[in-house]
């Protein structure tokens, strides 16, 4: 998903704690990595406002916890027709630009195929959502 491999591997080891939970020491020793690239993988899977991972603290407790903030990534799935139409306009932008400029036909056209999926996702999308929020009701 574009993200270093440690911040990859420290999700995991988040998915994977129990409970749900890890401190900054934990995750170094856990996972072996240095206090810095620890680190930085932190301050990579927490830098926006819609960071899959976030931290808490207990009163009396200096210490920060670690752990997946389920809420954000939920709302970090409703963004995924956003993103897939920004990669739509990009493509398209690819494309005109290989066409105007006559390049490798046999590439342009894997390039459109992948387009055409692309803008299938998105069209779908809203709809699948909507599907899975009812079937969610319905199981509640």
């Amino acid at each position: 998903m574009g993200h270093p491999p440690l911040s990859g591997r420290l999700f995991g080891a988040l998915l994977l704690a129990d409970p749900p939970y890890l401190t900054f020491a934990q995750l170094c020793e856990t996972l072996s990595a240095s206090k810095s690239s620890i680190s930085n993988s932190l301050n990579f899977l927490m830098q926006d406002n819609a960071s899959v991972v976030e931290y808490f603290t207990q009163p009396g407790d200096r210490k920060r916890y670690f752990k997946i903030s389920t809420e954000n990534w939920k709302k970090h799935l409703n963004n995924i027709p956003v993103e897939f139409e920004i990669n739509n306009q990009i493509l398209k932008e690819i494309l005109n630009y290989r066409e105007q400029h006559q390049l490798d036909q046999e590439f342009t056209q894997d390039l459109k195929e992948i387009l055409s999926f692309y803008q299938y996702i998105v069209k779908k999308l809203p709809q699948l959502f909507e599907e899975w929020n009812q079937s969610n009701k319905m199981n509640s």
